[in-house]
């Protein structure tokens, strides 16, 4: 071994050395993690509330994945003209791709955004889906397709309804594992790569049964708008933040908001508590994610 003949040199080699040791596991403080390196965010709201709006917000260097109706808001003067840049966002619209029918969109999303981080992963940091609602959609024929072969098997089928097949609770249950499928596959993948990933949803209103006939029923809860009396509580999970789009006013004074924190009535909270107001206006995503990336606390009341 050869000793260090300085103190400089004796200090150089001890700042070279691991302070946790040569392990086979990655010890670091927590000051050493960088918030922001991968945000994984849901939005859900009614709809003509700003959530494809808000996604815009995203820039130019964002990967759209369109499987709903939203993307003429993206090219409306109201909003072209306030973020001009958006138009360079690189865009894909599933339904052109022309799948087989819907159940093989589902797998068509899939092999989009593969095709995406193997080839092209540099030109893009932000992932989004428009929407969870058509999504589901995909997953549920893809289900239907799954199942068809035993349900029918054996059966003599009209030509008038050969088309038609009847979704039954099998085919919800498969939606929902393979909506869980997707987002325990791909979130650690958005992670491992660095991007950060906004899914959008509608809303679902879930209402108490009413005492008796003829009581109007009363609101219980809001919540993302998946299938199943459980798996709203389990796709929350998945995100860094859950939050509810809403708007107010109309006509030319319509403000968009999100609303970061949940409630009793409503799903929503965030793992970057005290960044955000539980209530954000015009919001956008870029200078939200700069807030996060800072670690920069909301201001405080006075």
């Amino acid at each position: 071994m050869t000793i260090p003949s300085t103190a400089t040199e004796l200090q150089g080699n001890l700042e070279n050395v691991p302070e946790f040791g040569n392990t086979p596991f990655l010890f670091k403080r927590l000051s050493d993690y960088n918030p922001g390196e991968s945000w994984i965010a849901l939005v859900y709201g009614p709809s003509k509330t700003g959530k494809t709006y808000f996604a815009g917000t995203a820039g130019s260097r964002t990967l759209f994945l369109n499987i709903g109706d939203g993307i003429e808001t993206l090219m409306a003067p109201a909003f072209t003209q306030k973020y001009p840049n958006s138009k360079n966002m690189i865009m894909v619209d599933i339904r052109e791709s022309n799948p087989n029918g819907t159940a093989e969109a589902f797998d068509r999303t899939c092999e989009a955004i593969d095709y995406a981080l193997a080839n092209f992963r540099d030109k893009f940091d932000h992932i989004v889906l428009d929407e969870a609602t058509a999504f589901r959609k995909y997953a549920v024929n893809k289900a239907t397709e799954l199942n068809t072969a035993d349900r029918t098997r054996g059966a003599v089928r009209a030509k008038r309804t050969e088309e038609y097949i009847k979704i039954d609770v099998g085919d919800y249950n498969i939606e929902m594992q393979m909506i869980e499928w997707f987002l325990g596959t791909y979130t650690p993948i958005f992670k491992e790569a660095k991007k950060n990933f906004l899914m959008l949803a509608h809303e679902r209103q879930v209402y108490n049964k009413p005492a008796k006939i003829g009581d109007e029923p009363t609101l219980r809860k809001t919540m993302p708008g998946f299938t199943g009396k459980t798996f709203p509580d389990t796709v929350p999970a998945y995100f860094d933040d859950v939050w509810h789009s809403e708007v107010v006013g109309g006509g030319d004074n319509v403000v968009y908001r999100i609303r970061t924190a949940g409630s009793e009535m409503e799903v929503g909270g965030s793992r970057h508590g005290g960044i955000f107001t539980t209530i954000e206006t015009d919001p956008n995503y870029l200078k939200m994610l700069e807030r996060i990336k800072a670690a920069q606390p909301k201001p405080t009341r006075r």
